[in-house]
């Protein structure tokens, strides 16, 4: 009778060893399922930071370009103010000296006019038989 038992104890316990390892199973195969739902859900992710990624790379691209362009227009705009400037300063001076040739024929004319004024003085004055 002992070993009766001991047998029934024996197959009890496989019994629920086997019941223990298709759970243990099921719960592996759950598992498994769920990791490839979060690797599908990674490579989704993946893919979508890749195209963002390539969108963010064009984006710096064409900032990059902008900002080129905008160094040579400003390069060129640098060095047409400073011809600009030599410029003005060439027609200040050239200001300056015809305010000063203003100046001296305004002198001269006044010369002239006094001159004229005294010729024609005279020109009087010797009608009347002086």
């Amino acid at each position: 009778m002992d070993i009766e038992r001991t047998i029934q104890f024996i197959l009890e316990s496989q019994a629920k060893t086997e019941i223990r390892m298709q759970q243990w199973q099921e719960r592996a195969d759950r598992s498994d399922a769920h990791m490839q739902q979060w690797e599908a859900r990674i490579e989704r992710s993946d893919a979508r930071v890749a195209a963002m990624e390539k969108r963010l790379d064009r984006r710096m691209d064409a900032i990059t370009k902008l900002l080129q362009q905008g160094m040579h227009i400003l390069v060129k705009n640098q060095s047409e103010i400073a011809e600009l400037r030599k410029a003005q300063r060439r027609t200040d001076t050239k200001l300056a000296e015809l305010a000063e040739a203003q100046k001296e024929l305004a002198e001269e004319q006044k010369e002239t006019q006094r001159t004229l004024r005294a010729f024609i003085k005279s020109l009087r004055n010797g009608r009347n038989g002086h």
